[in-house]
């Protein structure tokens, strides 16, 4: 049989953290779920702490850089924004609300993710100021759109995805919306 590399591990544990949380990325659940033994997973990670952190950064790769990365293809603003919209709203959401469920009670976990808070939004004010829009402006703008695709994210239960793709759009005007008002206030 072929043995399985720090991906399938790593698959393996993105797939556990989306279903269960958190609290059953055990190395019990682990072997379990993948047919392996122990000693495999210890083969690729020292601990269940390296493995932690191992999946941590798939998530970061995975949910965010590779995201950023592929609108980067983009030359056009509006093309960028297009792609990280769709991008964004194809991502597993039980597996964003486990990683935030994790990192409420992990402090691993929530340095990472208030990392790529910190990285999702500094790309959007980025793209709000390729827009046009003044620093300040832009930094409101992108943590108001953040806010609410993480807010929406916590409302809604099998139909999210249908919901934000319904939504975000909405979103988009109002905040525009705004800024429209105050320009001829």
């Amino acid at each position: 049989m072929a043995r399985k590399s720090d991906v399938d591990w790593i698959a393996i544990g993105l797939d556990l953290l989306a279903e269960l949380g958190h609290t059953r990325l055990t190395v019990a659940d682990l072997c379990a779920r993948s047919g392996r033994t122990k000693g495999s997973l210890y083969h690729h990670y020292a601990d269940m702490a390296l493995f932690r952190a191992a999946l941590l950064d798939a998530w970061r790769e995975r949910n965010t850089e590779r995201l950023i990365a592929e609108t980067e293809r983009e030359a056009r603003v509006e093309d960028k924004t297009r792609v990280l919209d769709r991008l964004a709203m194809a991502l597993d959401l039980r597996l964003e609300r486990a990683v935030r469920n994790w990192a409420a009670h992990d402090a691993q976990a929530r340095e990472v993710v208030q990392a790529v808070d910190r990285q999702r939004i500094d790309y959007l004010v980025e793209l709000c100021r390729q827009e046009g829009n003044p620093p300040a402006v832009s930094r409101d703008l992108s943590t108001l759109t953040y806010a609410a695709y993480l807010g929406l994210q916590q409302l809604f239960g099998a139909d999210e995805q249908a919901a934000l793709r319904r939504l975000v759009p909405k979103i988009e005007f109002v905040l525009a919306g705004s800024q429209r008002d105050k320009g001829s206030a």
